[in-house]
């Protein structure tokens, strides 16, 4: 497989590589963040993955310098009349030193010597000059002696056995291991039945606790609301009774809530995805004047506003804390079918 090298000289083709790793790395951050904690089959796919995307990059990025190194030395045997192979062993340093490079970048000072070093002089014309991103390590390989072709080759092995190995502990651990989500759905299952209710599902996209009071003062209430529709009445009721709510209210510091603080956080009610939670649950069942009964495994029910609207039949939501890998999820209780 090739691989089109479009840069016009090998800084160009090391700033582009430095951009591509610096974005991976980033992407690998956001990977690992996805792995929720004591998920251990979670950790091992995200681990393969990680090991997947960057033996990728470091092979195409490898690819790419040793196109670049021959396009280079054609260009200097066309100027100079010169015919002939490309050394091996040149050829083959540079492309380990692109396979080999961190993520994290290059080490400075390896690069600052190699560059106060200067060009070797038995390097080979017909080659094009290592520098920058590759050089000290392309520089100190090509001294090696053996083949760097089967070198770089038992490299690539070992990355390719590395990811296997970590995906058949993955799969094994998988089929010994406890799905807690499926667990959980059962044990809630198994406790809203005898209240005669049963699980309806709701999206998990940040809205599910808003989605869930819509989706039971709609089947039951007579209301026709959307999920939107609840964040703008949950934090209207909020504002309104601030001195209800601040009091409870703490920023990521641990800081009491100002009043800035506290209008922050019902604007973002109104217009994020950020999800809810009791706080919310307390601002619908008064604005609603309707009982909330939140069902979850390991406790009875909590029932919010049950002293005060007793008369009314209550919203019923169930709450998951291992359903989804983000966390928390709410879904809503529909009464079953005789």
């Amino acid at each position: 497989m090739s691989f089109p090298v479009p840069d016009s000289s090998l800084e160009e083709l090391e700033a582009r590589h430095r951009r591509e790793k610096k974005d991976l790395a980033a992407k690998l951050m956001a990977l690992k963040k996805t792995v929720t904690k004591g998920d251990k089959r979670k950790k091992k796919e995200v681990a393969a993955e990680i090991a997947l995307l960057e033996a990728e990059l470091n092979d195409r990025h490898a690819a790419e310098v040793k196109r670049f190194g021959t396009v280079s030395a054609n260009q200097q045997n066309d100027a100079s009349g010169a015919a002939g192979p490309v050394d091996a062993d040149a050829e083959a340093a540079l492309v380990a030193a692109a396979s080999n490079v961190s993520i994290s970048g290059p080490d400075p000072a390896s690069a600052s010597n190699a560059d106060a070093a200067g060009p070797s002089s038995d390097q080979p014309q017909q080659t094009a000059p290592l520098s920058g991103l590759y050089a000290s390590k392309a520089s100190t390989q090509s001294k090696l002696p053996g083949s760097k072709k089967n070198k770089a080759k038992l490299r690539q092995q070992r990355k390719e056995e590395e990811m296997r190995r970590l995906q058949e502990e993955a799969d094994a651990e998988a089929e010994n291991m406890v799905d807690v989500a499926a667990q959980e759905s059962e044990a809630i299952e198994k406790l809203v039945a005898q209240d005669g209710l049963v699980v309806h599902d709701i999206r998990a996209d940040g809205h599910c606790l808003y989605s869930a009071f819509a989706d039971q003062v709609n089947t039951y209430h007579g209301f026709s609301s959307s999920f939107q529709d609840m964040r703008c009445l949950a934090a209207q009721y909020m504002r309104q009774h601030r001195d209800d709510f601040m009091p409870f209210m703490v920023t990521d510091c641990g800081d009491m809530f100002t009043d800035a603080d506290f209008e922050r956080y019902c604007d973002r009610i109104e217009s994020t995805a950020d999800w809810g939670g009791h706080q919310e649950i307390t601002a619908l069942s008064h604005a609603l004047q309707t009982p909330v009964f939140v069902y979850q495994t390991g406790m009875s029910a909590l029932r919010i506003g049950d002293d005060l609207y007793s008369s009314k039949a209550p919203v019923n939501l169930s709450y998951h804390r291992h359903a989804y890998g983000l966390g928390e999820h709410y879904n809503s209780l529909r009464k079953a079918q005789p």
